[in-house]
C-alpha cells in the first residue's frame, strides 16, 4: 500500500512546536513510541489521523477547478480596486469627466461603488438562504449556487455600462449596479466554499478565495500599463472591459458546481449532501471518519436550529453565543482600515508623496505592488492550515503599524517636490511595497475565510451579508475620506491608520477566536465559554499511537 492508501499515522495540522516522541509507559492501545502533541479537539483529531485525503489526487484536483469557478467572484472585486486606482492617474479619463486625482469629486465616483454594496449586502443575506425561507425556491437551482448566479448578472450589467459610459452619471450608475453584484456574489462564494471544503484543507481553499482578488488586480494593472499611452478614452475603457470574463465564467458553470452540503442538510437532503462529501473529502469514492464526523454534527447542528425570518437579522444578536460570533465578524473592519485602503486606491498619490511624479512611473508602479501583493497573499493562504488565524492577526496588525510609520517617516522626509534625495524615495517606495506584502500576507486570505467560519450555520449567509456591509461602511473612509485626507495632510494622513493598526492587534489578542483545528460546528462549544478568546487557544495534549490511535493524557 502507498502512505495515502494507509493513512497518515500523525495528524495533519498540528504544529510542528507543539511535537515530540516520548515513551509514556504501556499505552491502552499499543506499545511503543507515540507522538505526543497539543491539539485543539480530540474527536476532530482523531477523525483527522483515520483520514486519508491526498492533495494530488484526481478528486482534488476537481475540487480545486470547482472552488476557483467561486474564486472568480473575488477576481470581479479585484478588478475594481485596481482599475479604479490605476485610471484614476489616467490624464485620459480625469480630463474626459473633468476631474482632478484627488478631492471630493473623485472621492465620490469611487463612494458610488461602496453604496452599491451596502445596497446589495441587504439582499445579499435573504438571496444567499433564499429556498431556506419559500418553498418556491426549494429546487436545485437556488441556494448558495443561486447568490452567486444573481451575483454575477448584476456584475456583467454594471461591467456593460461602465464600458459604455458617455458621461459622467451613467458611470456612476454602472459603478452602483457593479458593487450591487459583487456584493451578493461576495456573499454567497465564501460561504459556499468554507461549507464545500473539507476541514482539514478549509483553511487554504477558503483562504485561497480572497487571495484570487489579485487575479482581478494583476491583469488589471497590467492591462493599464500598455493602454495609458493611448491617445482617447479606450486607454481607460479596455481595461474596464477585462471585467465582464469572471461574470460571464460563473453564470456559465456555477449550476454545474455542487452544492453546500451543509446547505443540503438544512433542506432535509442528507443522502445528496452524503454523496458530495463522499465525491470530494475521499480518496476512494467511500466514507471515512471524517466525513462520518461532520455529517453527524451539522446534522445535530442543524436540526437544533428553526428557520428565521426571511428579513429579520435581530436573531444574529439573540444570544450570548451569536454576539460573540458578531464581535469576531465585526473585528474584520481592522482589515479595512488598516491602511489599505490608501495603497488600494491611492497608490498614485502616495508614490506623488514619496516622489515619484511621472504617469507612466506610477502605473508601472502600481502593476508591480499587485504582484508582490499577490505573493504575499497566497503564500498566507498556503500556510492558513499551518499557522491559524489568531495569531497571524494580532501579530500581523501591530507589524502594520510600524511599516506604515516608516512609510510615513520616509515620506516626511524625502517625499516632498523637489526632494534631490533617490535613495530616499526609493526607500519610501520599498515600505510602501513592504506594508503592501505584510497586510496581504496577513488580512487578504482571512478577510472572507474568517467571518464564514465563525458564523454558526444559520447565521452564516445573513452574517456574510452584514460583513459586507460591515466593510464598505469602512470603505467609505476608504475612498471618500482618504481622498480628501490624502489631498490636503498628505504623509501625516498614514499615522491616523497606524494608530488604528495598534489598537487592532490589541483587539484581536483581547477578543479574536481562533478557529483553526475544528470542525465549524465544534465551535459551538468555543463561542459558549464565558471568554471564547481564551477557550479557542486552549490545547489538550494526546498521544497519538503508530496505529493512529489518539489518546487524551
Amino acid at each position: 500500500m502507498s502512505a495515502h492508501e494507509q493513512g497518515p499515522k500523525y495528524p495533519l495540522n498540528i504544529e510542528e512546536d507543539d511535537l515530540k516522541l516520548a515513551s509514556i509507559g504501556s499505552p491502552s492501545v499499543n506499545d511503543g513510541p507515540v507522538l505526543v502533541s497539543k491539539v485543539y479537539n480530540t474527536e476532530y483529531e482523531k477523525a483527522v489521523v483515520s483520514t486519508s485525503l491526498d492533495p494530488w489526487s484526481k478528486r482534488a484536483f476537481k475540487l480545486y477547478l470547482i472552488v476557483m469557478v467561486g474564486c472568480l467572484n473575488a477576481v470581479s472585486s479585484g478588478f475594481d480596486g485596481s482599475l479604479m486606482s490605476g485610471i484614476n492617474a489616467m490624464n485620459q479619463y480625469l480630463d474626459y469627466f473633468n476631474y482632478s486625482g484627488l478631492g471630493k469629486s473623485t472621492g465620490i465616483v469611487f463612494m458610488i461603488y461602496i453604496v452599491g454594496n451596502c445596497v446589495g449586502s441587504l439582499f445579499a443575506g435573504p438571496i444567499t438562504d433564499l429556498a431556506s425561507h419559500f418553498p418556491i425556491f426549494n429546487s436545485k437551482y437556488f441556494g448558495r449556487r443561486g447568490g452567486m448566479f444573481t451575483g454575477g448578472i448584476f456584475i456583467l450589467i454594471g461591467s456593460a455600462v461602465i464600458v459604455s459610459a458617455h458621461n459622467i452619471n451613467a458611470f456612476m450608475g454602472g459603478r452602483f449596479i457593479l458593487g450591487f453584484g459583487i456584493a451578493i456574489s461576495t456573499t454567497a462564494a465564501p460561504t459556499w466554499i468554507t461549507e464545500l471544503a473539507p476541514p482539514q484543507w478549509r483553511g487554504r481553499l477558503g483562504a485561497s478565495y480572497n487571495s484570487c482578488f489579485f487575479l482581478g488586480s494583476i491583469p488589471a494593472t497590467g492591462a493599464m500599463v500598455g493602454t495609458q499611452k493611448m491617445n482617447s478614452t479606450w486607454a481607460w475603457r479596455l481595461p474596464l472591459m477585462l471585467q465582464i470574463i469572471p461574470p460571464i465564467i460563473i453564470i456559465c458553470f456555477v449550476w454545474f458546481l455542487p452544492e453546500s452540503p451543509r446547505w443540503l442538510v438544512q433542506k432535509g437532503k442528507f443522502d445528496k449532501a452524503r454523496d458530495i462529501l463522499i465525491e470530494y473529502h475521499s480518496d476512494d469514492g467511500k466514507t471515512n471518519p471524517i466525513i462520518e464526523l461532520q455529517l453527524r454534527e451539522f446534522k445535530e447542528s442543524i436540526e437544533a436550529k428553526k428557520a428565521e425570518a426571511f428579513w429579520d437579522y435581530r436573531p444574529l444578536f439573540s444570544t450570548r453565543n451569536r454576539r460573540w460570533r458578531m464581535l469576531c465578524l465585526t473585528l474584520m473592519v481592522n482589515g479595512q482600515l488598516a491602511g489599505n485602503g490608501l495603497i488600494t486606491y491611492f497608490l498614485p498619490a502616495m508614490m506623488q508623496n514619496a516622489g515619484v511624479t511621472s504617469k507612466q512611473r506610477q502605473l508601472v508602479y502600481n502593476f508591480a505592488n499587485s504582484i508582490l501583493s499577490a505573493f504575499g497573499a497566497f503564500t498566507g493562504a498556503a500556510i492558513t492550515d499551518k499557522i491559524g488565524r489568531r495569531r497571524r492577526l494580532y501579530l500581523g496588525s501591530f507589524g502594520l503599524a510600524c511599516l506604515l510609520a516608516i512609510v510615513g517617516a520616509l515620506s516626511a522626509k524625502y517625499g516632498e517636490v523637489g526632494n534631490s534625495n533617490v535613495n530616499g524615495a526609493h526607500a519610501s517606495i520599498a515600505f510602501i511595497f513592504l506594508f503592501g506584502l505584510a497586510y496581504s500576507f496577513t488580512y487578504t486570505p482571512l478577510q472572507a475565510l474568517y467571518c464564514a467560519e465563525v458564523m454558526s450555520q444559520e447565521m452564516r449567509g445573513k452574517g456574510m451579508a452584514v460583513h459586507i456591509l460591515i466593510s464598505n461602511c469602512a470603505g467609505f473612509i476608504n475612498t471618500f475620506a482618504n481622498s480628501v485626507g490624502l489631498g490636503k495632510l498628505g504623509w501625516k494622513y498614514y499615522f491616523v491608520f497606524v494608530g488604528w493598526d495598534i489598537v487592532a492587534s490589541v483587539s484581536w489578542f483581547c477578543f479574536g477566536v481562533e478557529t483553526h483545528g475544528r470542525t465549524l460546528e465544534e465551535l459551538d462549544e468555543v463561542f459558549n465559554a464565558s471568554w471564547p478568546a481564551r477557550e479557542s487557544s486552549r490545547k489538550i495534549q494526546v498521544a497519538i499511537q503508530e496505529s493512529g490511535e489518539v489518546e487524551a493524557l
